[in-house]
């Protein structure tokens, strides 16, 4: 057993066929009991496929994984309320076990134009409510990157890809606090933040959250500065662990070209004491007990998700997928990268 206990993992993406198929791979050489694959569908347009083909993983991993689903976006602008809500019942019915979304990444609330808690969204997220769906929801990014010479070198090199201190883009605390305001518009709504949240920086704060949302867990997938943040204020951090394991979920954001190196430093950071650099951020492992590490491991996944994944219904999968053409091609200049796109999944899904 690469863990010292069974592990569930509820972050994990797979853009291309190649990735879906590395992604089983790396499930089984690691024995993970379950899995999530997240839709990367909202991220850029042209990932149009992306919902059938994490559909595609779900179908050829022997009843472990579950596949949550992205809302379509138009290059600019959102959908509006009617079709967000369409979207997610049609999810719901194909069989999805939950939604990703992206909107609270700074440079696609840039793009989407409107705040997190903008009544469009309100249909959706009271549909999600309704049937019990839970949510997977991207928001915000590390502060160091609304601050150029804060950034880490990775980060510097893509340029203002990751560079929110321009003035075009909301501030991190805005953007929190629009996500704040959809958990108090619907109380019943699971989120799972991942990231931390990024509110690593500010323990205190992350407990006022904890204690004010009892609906909202948080994932420990990397950005390591929120580990080099625990490691800052180490045993204050690692009691909070402790007394908060029910609330924090396991995942890693693979598949990618260091994922071996990513769940490493992981294991190295939930299991031991260790002090090491991951990805230019100085960490020290928690050590966290047995209890901790089981509920963050495996026991709060089952909270959230079912005993099984929900079946999915592959002629409509199929249906679903032709009925995307007409969106890819409205597109413009990423028309072509869409369709190929569908292709792609509706192969997988076929395969």
């Amino acid at each position: 057993m690469y863990y010292k206990y069974p592990i569930s993992d509820v972050h994990i993406h797979a853009p291309t066929r190649a990735f879906a198929e590395e992604t089983l791979a790396m499930v089984r050489e690691l024995g993970y009991q379950k899995f999530v694959v997240l839709s990367c569908a909202s991220l850029f347009p042209e990932f149009m496929g992306n919902n059938i083909l994490c559909a595609a993983i779900k179908l050829k991993s022997s009843g472990r994984a579950y596949a949550f689903a992205a809302v379509h976006y138009p290059e600019t602008g959102a959908p509006g309320p009617e079709e967000m809500l369409a979207q997610a019942a049609l999810y719901h019915e194909l069989g999805f076990d939950g939604i990703k979304m992206m909107d609270g990444k700074p440079n696609i609330r840039l793009r989407t134009g409107i705040p997190l808690d903008d009544p469009a969204y309100d249909p959706l997220f009271s549909f999600m409510e309704s049937v019990d769906m839970p949510l997977l929801y991207h928001v915000n990014d590390p502060v160091e990157f609304w601050t150029w010479d804060l950034m880490p070198r990775w980060a510097q090199a893509m340029g203002d890809q990751v560079f929110y201190g321009d003035g075009r883009y909301p501030s991190k605390q805005q953007i929190e606090d629009e996500a704040l305001g959809i958990l108090d518009k619907h109380p019943k709504l699971r989120v799972i933040f991942p990231h931390f949240f990024f509110t690593a920086i500010d323990r205190e704060r992350t407990k006022q959250l904890f204690d004010t949302y009892p609906q909202v867990s948080y994932d420990i997938t990397p950005g390591w500065e929120m580990f080099e943040s625990f490691a800052q204020d180490y045993e204050p951090w690692r009691q909070f662990f402790i007394d908060h394991s029910h609330r924090i979920l396991f995942g890693t954001d693979t598949i990618s070209d260091h994922w071996r190196e990513t769940v490493s430093c992981l294991r190295r950071v939930m299991e031991t004491s260790e002090e090491f650099v991951a990805f230019e951020e100085q960490c020290r492992g928690l050590a966290l007990d047995g209890d901790a590490l089981k509920d963050i491991y495996q026991r709060n996944f089952d909270r959230y998700l079912p005993n099984a994944p929900r079946p999915m219904n592959l002629a409509g999968l199929r249906a679903y997928g032709q009925s995307l053409y007409p969106r890819a091609a409205a597109l413009g200049q990423h028309s072509q990268k869409a369709a190929a796109d569908i292709d792609e999944a509706l192969a997988a899904l076929d395969a």
